[in-house]
């Protein structure tokens, strides 16, 4: 009897691998956008990623769909790296403000040319971020979908500051008005 136990947890183990993974596929959309941790890597499949989002920034027309990542900036720190991983697939990188649909403003935009793009976080104000990734229409000739590998890193003197809580969203400096 107890030969079978093994069995039984790789075969749950399997079951639950999948899940994750399933549920990471799903995860790159406006509605349910990959959480990105800071110091890590994470894969976004653009291919299974937001159809709904054909204009970022209020102007820029998208040729593919759009993976989408959140970013939780409580200090302008840090970088955000996307290396495409599908050959002749070049995406822009869009930070939206906010929100992600059709009509959010953008923080920035970044599309260097090469296989790496790279967001300087130091250049936005702090606040709640989505990261779209997706070619745009007439601006590259990319392929519309491919696998990128992002990553938000922060050297350890960035992660103090964004842990020391002075520029979280609703504190403010006092009035110099009594």
């Amino acid at each position: 009897m107890n030969m079978h136990l093994p069995r039984i947890r790789l075969a749950s183990g399997l079951l639950l691998g999948a899940a994750l993974l399933a549920s990471e596929a799903s995860a790159q959309t406006c509605p349910a956008p990959t959480a990105l941790a800071i110091n890590q890597s994470t894969w976004i499949d653009t291919c299974f990623a937001d159809t709904s989002l054909v204009v970022v920034c209020q102007m820029f027309e998208l040729s593919g769909p759009a993976g989408v990542a959140r970013v939780i900036l409580p200090y302008p720190v840090g970088r955000i790296s996307v290396q495409s991983m599908t050959g002749g697939y070049d995406p822009v990188l869009f930070l939206l403000r906010s929100q992600c649909n059709n009509s959010s403003s953008c923080g920035m935009a970044v599309d260097s040319g090469f296989v790496i793009d790279t967001l300087e976080l130091r250049e936005v104000d702090s606040g709640d971020y989505y990261l779209a990734i997706a070619p745009m229409a007439g601006f590259s000739q990319s392929v519309p979908c491919g696998q990128v590998l992002v990553t938000y890193s922060m050297t350890a003197a960035e992660q103090a500051l964004t842990l020391d809580g002075v520029f979280r969203g609703g504190i403010s400096a006092p009035s110099s008005n009594p």
